[in-house]
Order: C-alpha cells, then sequence, then structure tokens
C-alpha cells in the first residue's frame, strides 16, 4: 500500500509492506534545489529552519517559506534561524491507539527516507513528522534536564495500511535476514560463543550466536522466531492446510534437513495426505575402500561405488529420522514418499503445490531451502500464489520432473536415434518440455498478469530477457545477487542510465518531473551477498582475455563507478568497532551471525524489481539465480508478476530494510579500515548543516535517491 501527504513545503510518502514501512521525505517544488548545487549546507538549513511542517489557514507560512527560500537562491543573506538537525517521526497504532517515537534516544533522522521495521502485518498506522532543531543554548530548562533537540512545527501526517500475507492472491513472507545486527547482539548476545572456522581455506577466529544452541528453551524458541520472522509458520500453515485423504502435496526439494518442516510434511502423511516430494539426488563414483585400503576385484580393477554428494546424504539422514506411530506410514514415507531426481544438473526448486479434490489450487514457492540457514541465518522469502492457474502450471511441471528425464538435449531425438527404445521409453528432455509449458517472453509483459518461468531451458535467451527489463528501466532497479552478477547483467550495469523507459514516465509523472532535472535517469540498488573479490575478479578477467573476450569482460570493478549503480555486500561492524553509548565498544554488542550458513552468510534471494515505485512495476522472483546455469541446466522456477504494486511494495520495503542495514555497515566498516580520522561513531548524530548537503547535490546518489522515494 501507499499514501502521501503533502503541504505547501514538504511531502511525506509511506510505502508499506507487510513488516516494514519506508518513509521518502522531499521539499515540495516551491523549495526545491534540483536546479543546481551552489547552496551551501548552512543556506539549506536555514531554508529548512524556516520552514513549518503545516502550513496555517491563510498560507501565510508557505508564502514567508517561499520568500525565504527566492532571497536565499538570490545570494541574499540568510535570516537568523535555528539550526536544523534532521527529523523527528512518531508512529500510532491505530488498533490500540498507542504511540512511540522512531527516534533512538531521542536523536534526530539525518536523511530524507525512514525504515521502520517494527510494524505488524495487517495493521494501520498513523506517522507523524516535525522538524527537530538544536536546542537554543539558553532556555527555562535547568541544565540537567534540558534537551538536546527539540521538535518544532505542527506535525505533517500520514496513515498507511500494511499487508496482510494470510489472504488476497499473494502472500509474502520475508525472514529476518539480519542475525548480524545489533537488535540479535542485544537479544541474545549472552550465548555468544568462539569458533575456529575455516571458510574459504583461511582459519580465524569468529563468535557466533547460534539459536538452536540456546540451552533455555523459551530463549531458543524466542531467538528462532525473531530469525524466522513468519517465514517459517508460514511453510508450516501451508502444509497443514492438507487436512485429510481430499488433499494431495506436490512439492520438491534442494537442501531438505529442516526438522520442523519434514516432520510436518511427515504429519500430513499419518492424516491420509497422498504426499509426493522430489528431491535433488546426486553423487560420484569412488574407489570403495575398507579399512583404509582400497577395495580391488579379482582382476586387480579399482572397486568404485557410489557417493551421494553431502546435500543428498543429508537430506537422507533427516528423512530417515522420521518416526512414526503406524508402520504403514513409516512404509509410505520410506518408498512412496519421495522421487529422486538424478538427471539434472541440480534440482534447485523448492516449491510446494497444493491439490484439493484434483484440483491444483495454490503453491508456495521462492529461495527458501528447507533448512535451518535459510530460516534463521541468511535472507530468504516465500510465496505462496493463490491461483488456480499458476498452481496449475506448478504441477504440470512436477509432473515432468517426476519422470526423471534428462535436463538438456544432447541432440534432437530421431527414431532412428533412440537407440532401440520404444516411444513410452523415451523421455522428452526437461528443456524442450520447459519451453512447450511457456515458452521464452517477449518485451514487457501484460499489466495485471503473472508469468510463470522454468529451467532448463535450451538456450540462455531468458538471461537476455531479464537484462532488457534491467535496460528499460527508467526509474529504479533493485536486485539481489546472491551468487555474484552474469555478464550479461554486468554489461547492463556497465553503462550510465537509459532514457528510453517511455513506460516509467507515463507511471510515475511525479518521478519523470524531478528526474529531468539531473543527469541521473535511474539509480539501480545492487546487494551482494559479500564483497566481490579482486582476486577472483583478476582470474576471470585473464579467463576472458585467452578466449579474446578481454575487451568486453566487465564486473563489480567496473561497474562499481558508474553513478546510476548504489551497491551494498553483506557485512556485520568489524569486530571491536562497535560503538554505543557515546562510543564505548562493547563485545557483548558486537554482531554475530548464527553460525549455521556454510556458504551463503547474507543473501540469499533471487529478485530483480524493475520500476517499484512506478504504477506498472515488473516483480521477478524465485529460486534460479540469474545465471547462465541456472536457466540452461538446473532446475529452477520463476514468477515474473507484472502491474502489481502490492506485491511490489512488499519485495521493495524489505528490499530496502536489508540494502539499508548493510550498505551503513560497509561503509562504517570502510571508514574504519582505512582509519579515517573523520570517520564518526556508529549512529553519532552530525551537529552541523553538512549532513543535508548530499541529499541536494544533484551528482550524488542521495539526491537521486530523494527525488525516487519521497
Amino acid at each position: 500500500m501507499r499514501s502521501r501527504n503533502e503541504n505547501s513545503n514538504l511531502s511525506v510518502h509511506a510505502i508499506a509492506g507487510t513488516n516494514v514501512v519506508i518513509l521518502g521525505l522531499n521539499l515540495k517544488d516551491n523549495v526545491n534545489f534540483s536546479g543546481g548545487g551552489d547552496l551551501c549546507p548552512s543556506t539549506l538549513s536555514a531554508v529548512m529552519s524556516s520552514l513549518t511542517v503545516v502550513d496555517d489557514d491563510n498560507g501565510a507560512d508557505a508564502k514567508k517559506a517561499s520568500s525565504q527560500c527566492s532571497a536565499l537562491i538570490n545570494n541574499e543573506r540568510p535570516p537568523s534561524r535555528d539550526v536544523f538537525v534532521g527529523f523527528a517521526i512518531d508512529r500510532r497504532d491505530l488498533s490500540t491507539g498507542k504511540s512511540i517515537s522512531l527516534n533512538f534516544d531521542g536523536k534526530p533522522i539525518q536523511k530524507f527516507h525512514f525504515g521502520d521495521y517494527t510494524v505488524e502485518k495487517g495493521s494501520e498506522y498513523e506517522y507523524s513528522v516535525r522538524r527537530m532543531i538544536k536546542a537554543p543554548s539558553r532556555s527555562g530548562y535547568s541544565f540537567f534536564s534540558r534537551p538536546k533537540y527539540l521538535k518544532v512545527g505542527s506535525p505533517l501526517v500520514v496513515t498507511i495500511t500494511t499487508e496482510d500475507p494470510s489472504s488476497g492472491k499473494h502472500g509474502i513472507y520475508f525472514n529476518r535476514g539480519v542475525a548480524g545486527s545489533q537488535a540479535y547482539a542485544e537479544k541474545f548476545g549472552e550465548f555468544r560463543k568462539w569458533h575456529k572456522i575455516n571458510k574459504y581455506g583461511t582459519p580465524h577466529w569468529t563468535s557466533i550466536i547460534n539459536p538452536l544452541s540456546i540451552p533455555d528453551p523459551a530463549k531458543k524458541k524466542e531467538a528462532c522466531a525473531w530469525l524466522s520472522r513468519g517465514l517459517e509458520e508460514a511453510i508450516l500453515e501451508f502444509i497443514s492446510q492438507a487436512g485429510d485423504g481430499n488433499w494431495q502435496i506436490r512439492g520438491t526439494a534442494y537442501e531438505f534437513t529442516h526438522s520442523e518442516v519434514i516432520h510436518a510434511f511427515a504429519a500430513a502423511v499419518e492424516r491420509g495426505v497422498d504426499v509426493k516430494i522430489i528431491r535433488h539426488v546426486k553423487g560420484s563414483y569412488r574407489p570403495k575402500t575398507r579399512y583404509n585400503d582400497v577395495v580391488e576385484d579379482e582382476d586387480g580393477k579399482v572397486v568404485k561405488e557410489w557417493v551421494p554428494d553431502k546435500t543428498t546424504n543429508d537430506a537422507q539422514r533427516a528423512i530417515d529420522a522420521v518416526g512414526f506411530h503406524s508402520l504403514d506410514h513409516a512404509r509410505i514415507w520410506h518408498h512412496d514418499t519421495f522421487i529422486e531426481r538424478h538427471t539434472s544438473s541440480i534440482m534447485h526448486n523448492k516449491f510446494i503445490t497444493l491439490i484439493h479434490d484434483g484440483k491444483a489450487i495454490q503453491v508456495f514457492t521462492g529461495s527458501t531451502n528447507f533448512t535451518e540457514s535459510a530460516l534463521y541465518g541468511q535472507s530468504n522469502v516465500g510465496h505462496i500464489v493463490r491461483d488456480e492457474d499458476v498452481a496449475k502450471q506448478y504441477l504440470a511441471y512436477w509432473n515432468e520432473l517426476a519422470k526423471d528425464p534428462p535436463g538438456r538435449s544432447k541432440r534432437h531425438y530421431g527414431e532412428e536415434d533412440r537407440g532401440g527404445r520404444s516411444q513410452d521409453e523415451y523421455k522428452v528432455p526437461m528443456d524442450e518440455t520447459n519451453e512447450q509449458l511457456q515458452p521464452d517472453p517477449a518485451g514487457t509483459q501484460p499489466h495485471g498478469t503473472i508469468t510463470v518461468l522454468f529451467s532448463p531451458r535450451k538456450t540462455s535467451d531468458l538471461l537476455d530477457w531479464y537484462a532488457d527489463r534491467m535496460r528499460d528501466a527508467f526509474t529504479s532497479v533493485h536486485h539481489t545477487a546472491a551468487f555474484g552478477v552474469s555478464q550479461t547483467f554486468a554489461q547492463v550495469l556497465n553503462r550510465d542510465g537509459n532514457s528510453s523507459g517511455e513506460r516509467g514516465v507515463r507511471r510515475s509523472p511525479r518521478i519523470a518531473k524531478h528526474i529531468e532535472t539531473t543527469d541521473d535517469k535511474l539509480l539501480r540498488y545492487i546487494l551482494f551477498d559479500s564483497q566481490p573479490s579482486e582476486r577472483s575478479s583478476e582470474k576471470f578477467r585473464e579467463g576472458a582475455k585467452k578466449k579474446g573476450k578481454g575487451d568486453v569482460y566487465c564486473d563489480y570493478f567496473d561497474f562499481r563507478k558508474v553513478k546510476s549503480n548504489r551497491i551494498a555486500y553483506g557485512a556485520v561492524l568489524s569486530e571491536g568497532k562497535t560503538e554505543l553509548d557515546g562510543g564505548t565498544s562493547s563485545s557483548e554488542h558486537s554482531e554475530a551471525l548464527t553460525g549455521l550458513s556454510t556458504f551463503v552468510d547474507f543473501v540469499h534471494t533471487k529478485t530483480l524489481l524493475i520500476d517499484a515505485l512506478t504504477d506498472n512495476p515488473t516483480i521477478i522472483t524465485g529460486s534460479a539465480n540469474f545465471s547462465i546455469a541456472s536457466i540452461e541446466q538446473n532446475d529452477e522456477n520463476m514468477l515474473v508478476i507484472q502491474g502489481d504494486t502490492g506485491v511490489a511494495d512488499v519485495y521493495f520495503t524489505e528490499f530496502m530494510r536489508l540494502f539499508d542495514h548493510f550498505y551503513a555497515r560497509d561503509k562504517h566498516n570502510e571508514s574504519s579500515d582505512h582509519g579515517s580520522k573523520s570517520a564518526r561513531a556508529w549512529c553519532d548524530v552530525v551537529e552541523d548543516d553538512s549532513w543535508m548537503k548530499p541529499f541536494f547535490d544533484p551528482s550524488n546518489q542521495l539526491f537521486r535517491e530523494r527525488v525516487l522515494l519521497g
């Protein structure tokens, strides 16, 4: 949901997801500085300090502000003023009437957008925005009671309702995804333990706060619930809808070790539900050993045995650990429930289709593996689509996967190419089947549609189509790149903004009007799981040169320089640099991960949002990592949702929650690592006017962000 309120001076743009509300703040046109960057910070503060947030009935305040702005822009002497240090934001829950301040420790908010991450789903809230100034040095307060900052002016109020994922066509659930945070450390830091880990071949000590190792059952449950943030509960509730023998469950699983989810499937079997799950089963043949000696046959040849990979073996152990009251149900579980998928590169799907009375009615999909890491560690999304047509497509895809056909066509089979196999024995490769189920799309999809795309496919043309959507963006791109950025995407990101996106202009005249005053045509947000490696970059660059493609190769170290790209990557505040309570370091509150993730620590979602804040946004989400392998080799599924602003708002607000969280840590760590003396303590207030300058400098990304969100 989106809501706006404005007066003659300021505007507030509220965007509500499920558990996040983003507030964009901006100056109105009569106090717009987008025409140039000549105004000094003190001039900006003078203008802001002169503004009242709500003008009086006859508009005198607006006229006064406009007159003062005109004088300032003409380089006349600014009027006497208080120092404007930021915004004060209060929130009132309209169902309970409870009001709280969102200003941490009473400090002003020194930016033009703010994220409220403590709202509840399906709730109505009222936000009040006011200016904050430095308290006058002389006032009626005593030395001990005098506040440092004061709220002034009447509030500008906006009301908004958060999305309820339990009803409607779409139910979207994001986990917390930020175990490495001040909040998690403050809540559960007493359970921190130090471990020596050896990730990427470099052993080092790290502290973790593993929720599963908390000895207090109540605290353990609280920690898991805080990290899951409703995602685990959504999976369990989705499965529990299948109540009896009139239901069927058709699922797929890549990583499959989470006890609660596995037991939920087992409980469905005991209720008489027909449960079938296709799971990833891969391995390799290795020399058989006995008592550390290699086993040989009578002819002296080494005997080889099939050894499952770790993903397969871990899942099998979790499946075998389930017990049943009835032997019949145990036999069904072990002999009839699971279908092994051997012939694809990776069976990377993680979706569940619900079927009632023979009709597919709902599907649960997204990026979430059925593991503790996926729920309590890295960021993930679970997306329910309550649409029979979409569920029917997933069921058709599942039925083909269940035959365990080859993933890709090695050649176009003719009658003579089947090696004597009958038509019934011949299995059509999945890349052929998938392109029959859904051909590659062309252009932007019709407004209000949901397009389902399955992999593997014959070519990587679908990746080009994704890149075209990014290239055609006019206002914004929001992309999570858990496993890096493909060359196809990198080529787009290595160019500055594109002015050809007429769809965005038509759908968002407010943004288009402001954009005309700056050279930046859009802002692209890219969120990596971890900071890209220069060593890996050099290795791939050398490989491209050997193939004669060195002149076109580009990656993060190239497109990070493009001013349209705003980039963050997963991180915690550097150890020993967490600053609290006036700059004192406290190891008790040092940020720590859960230790549950072995490869992807921070960002695991696979999302691409195009022009998210327009009336015709594109939302692309699912299991695939926007790579050639994910399109040509793996079993994958993706949703393309066109024009649904409610869905866009949920994905946008969650993306910004994660991006802002990690971006702040990236910048703080960078300045600390370089020993910057100007680096201020974590969350300290800038006491002078300089905090505003980037937001009104057209060459700065914060200028563009202010326009986009405000």
